[in-house]
C-alpha cells in the first residue's frame, strides 16, 4: 500500500479492514495522543501564553484519551482477533455478538461527546497569535487526533461491525433520531 493511496474501504474483506484500522487508525490516534498528553504533563505549568482553558483542555483530553485507549485494546486484542481468526478459518464472517457491538457503539458515543466538549473549550481548534508555539502545535495536534477518531469512527460503524455482526442488531435507536416525537 503507498502512504498516501485512496483506499476503498468497502473493498476489503473484515480481516483486511482490521489491519488497515489498526495501522491507519490506532497507530497514529495512539501517537497523536501522546504528543498531546506530553505538552500537557510537562510544558503546560511552565507555559505562561497558554490560556487558562487549558487546565480544562488537559482533564477532558485525559478522559479522551482513557476512552480511546480502551477501545482500541478491545478492537486490537479481542474483537480483532476472532473476526481475523473467522476470516482464516472460512467461518461466517458474522462472529460478534450484538452486545458486544453495542458495547463498542457506547463507548464511540462517549468519545464524541467528549470531542465535541473538547472542541468547545478550544474554540473550534481556532489559533491564536498570543499563544506559544508550544501550545499551538497541542492544538494542531488535538485537530487532528479529532480527525482521525472521526474517520475511524466511520469506517468501524459503517463498514466493518456492519460486516460482522450477528444478526438481531439494532443499528439505529430511537435516541439517534433527530427530532423524534412520539405520536400518544
Amino acid at each position: 500500500m503507498l502512504p498516501f493511496a485512496i483506499i476503498n474501504f468497502h473493498e476489503l474483506c473484515p480481516a483486511e479492514l482490521c489491519e488497515v484500522t489498526v495501522h491507519k487508525f490506532h497507530t497514529p490516534v495512539e501517537q497523536t495522543a501522546d504528543q498531546v498528553i506530553s505538552y500537557f504533563l510537562h510544558d503546560l505549568q511552565d507555559d505562561r501564553k497558554a490560556p487558562a482553558a487549558a487546565n480544562i483542555q488537559h482533564l477532558l483530553f485525559s478522559r479522551l484519551q482513557a476512552e480511546i485507549f480502551q477501545v482500541i485494546r478491545k478492537e486490537s486484542t479481542i474483537l480483532f482477533p476472532v473476526i481475523e481468526k473467522a476470516s482464516e478459518n472460512k467461518e461466517d464472517p458474522r462472529c460478534i455478538q450484538p452486545t458486544t457491538y453495542q458495547t463498542i457503539r457506547s463507548s464511540y458515543q462517549k468519545i464524541t461527546l467528549l470531542l465535541q466538549k473538547l472542541r468547545q473549550v478550544t474554540g473550534n481548534y481556532q489559533l491564536q497569535p498570543t499563544w506559544s508555539n508550544a501550545y499551538k502545535i497541542c492544538i494542531g495536534d488535538m485537530y487532528v487526533l479529532e480527525q482521525l477518531v472521526h474517520q475511524w469512527m466511520y469506517v468501524t460503524q459503517n463498514i466493518l461491525y456492519p460486516a460482522v455482526t450477528k444478526p438481531g442488531t439494532i443499528l439505529i435507536q430511537q435516541d439517534d433520531l433527530p427530532h423524534s416525537s412520539s405520536i400518544d
